[in-house]
């Protein structure tokens, strides 16, 4: 029988019993990496790199809400604008904490991965 067919007690309780249990003392574990962007008044400690267009579009679209004058909003629709992107690896750990983790270095680029970290 279809959930919408079913009378509301029971799709109460099919809905219910999808929910996924926690045993109880088990802590939630999930680091994630959060990212934030800045629009720069100077460059200077800042490295150029590269990033998609789509990633700088939706970046720069909520940049532009907040940009005063005709200039700065040309930089941002010309892809011009200096802005600066901050990493932060952070969340729980169930008995460690979330570090920034190095998985490849090739010399020239490095890959990291936010996960947790324990005491060994």
């Amino acid at each position: 029988m279809r959930a919408d067919k079913m009378p509301k007690a029971s799709r109460k309780a099919t809905a219910a019993s999808r929910k996924r249990k926690r045993l109880a003392g088990a802590e939630p574990d999930g680091c994630k990496l959060s990212v934030t962007w800045t629009l720069l008044t100077s460059t200077k400690g800042y490295t150029q790199v590269w990033v998609p267009d789509k990633m700088y579009d939706k970046a720069a679209a909520h940049f532009m809400k907040q940009a005063k004058g005709r200039y700065a909003k040309n930089l941002l629709r010309e892809r011009m604008a200096p802005l600066g992107v901050e990493t932060n690896c952070g969340g729980t750990c169930g008995g460690g904490w979330c570090k920034d983790r190095l998985i490849f270095d090739d010399g020239s680029s490095k890959t990291f991965v936010c996960e947790c970290e324990y005491f060994v």
